[in-house]
């Protein structure tokens, strides 16, 4: 495969799965504790993840030592994020408008953050990208 078509197969992925995570949380069922319902999610997902990596590594500690605070970092991300939406989409909001508002500022924070922090370009295009997506708020409230 050509560069170009494998720079599409992480977009896939992102794009296939983040649509599927908001269906399945707006259709977690109401009854469901919203922690158990991530619990369980977390769950089947690290199982699959320890397969994937024993299937592409094989057993041994031979990263262990090369985890840092980033995954305890990580790990409290995604139950921010996780229980954020879940708790927000069964307290009434939009499925179509929390998605999108909440991408854009993050969007916009980490157009930030990389600037300042990670050396990243910040060009006219960037700068018109963030009016776009500041537009598209204002346009949605």
């Amino acid at each position: 495969m050509s560069g170009k078509s494998m720079d599409m197969i992480p977009l896939i992925m992102i794009i296939g799965g983040g649509v599927l995570y908001h269906v399945c949380q707006k259709a977690t069922p109401a009854g469901l504790h919203p922690f158990l319902a991530l619990g369980i999610s977390f769950g089947l997902a690290s199982a699959a993840c320890l397969v994937l990596f024993v299937g592409n590594q094989g057993l041994g500690a031979a990263g262990l030592h090369r985890v840092n605070w980033t995954s305890i970092a990580l790990a409290a991300a995604l139950i921010l994020i996780e229980s954020g939406y879940l708790i927000g989409y069964r307290a009434g909001l939009q499925l179509n408008r929390t998605a999108f508002a909440c991408n854009s500022l993050v969007a916009l924070v980490l157009l930030a953050v990389g600037t300042l922090f990670y050396g990243e370009r910040f060009g006219v295009r960037t700068g018109l990208g963030m009016v776009l997506c500041l537009a598209g708020l204002v346009v949605l409230r």
